[in-house]
């Protein structure tokens, strides 16, 4: 019998097919997951009407490598969904914002992340470039885009309010990257991990064969 052909199949299992209602779940619960821990950081402002301390930023990464598209969804409802809560909700913002929110905190890093166990080099530079530097900019200063085009804020505020978004992206995303290498494979494993299929990915094969045993 071919051992790695084995091994190849048994790891196939972890993307077995998911039930509609299954998925539905799983986005509820990150979202409002999401949605929680932003909302409990809110009395930590940096900029009065447009941001604070976000440490549960580092969960759209997360999602979006491990998740995909529902995991961008995931992250855009809880996004929304604090906003709600905190009586800021803001319908004119409600559509630019819920792309930006799904497109850069979680698809770009979904996308460029090749290898999302981090074991290989590469996987550990892609999510540097990914999801910390090209997710934390575009999210920043799309926002401060947003906020200046619909007149929520002056153009003098696009600077500085994309700065501050930026580094308030980037820093949690560090640490995202830090639990991604920890608890990947618990998650794999647990048949949970919903991301690019790692058979043909640029994770290490000998990695991914022992995920199977």
């Amino acid at each position: 019998m071919d051992t790695a052909a084995t091994s190849e199949s048994q790891v196939e299992v972890v993307h077995r097919e998911r039930s509609a209602t299954q998925i539905l779940v799983l986005v509820i619960l990150m979202a409002a997951v999401y949605g929680a821990g932003l909302y409990v950081t809110r009395g930590v402002v940096f900029i009065p009407g447009v941001t604070w301390f976000r440490p549960a930023n580092a969960l759209s990464e997360l999602y979006g490598v491990n998740f995909g598209l529902w995991g961008a969804l995931a992250a855009a409802i809880g996004n929304a969904l604090n906003d709600i809560l905190g009586g800021e909700f803001n319908l004119v913002l409600f559509v630019p914002i819920f792309v930006l929110e799904a497109v850069c905190t979680a698809l770009i890093p979904y996308w460029v992340v090749t290898d999302p166990t981090l074991r290989s080099t590469r996987g550990k530079i892609e999510w540097l470039v990914g999801a910390v530097i090209l997710q934390g900019l575009t999210t920043g200063f799309g926002i401060a885009a947003v906020l200046v085009a619909t007149g929520t804020v002056p153009s003098n505020l696009f600077l500085p309010i994309g700065q501050t978004i930026s580094l308030n992206e980037g820093v949690p995303a560090i640490l995202a990257g830090v639990i991604q290498y920890a608890l990947f494979p618990q998650l794999y494993k647990m048949g949970l991990y919903m991301g690019r299929r790692l058979e043909g990915s640029n994770a290490p094969a000998d990695y991914v064969a022992s995920l199977a045993s």
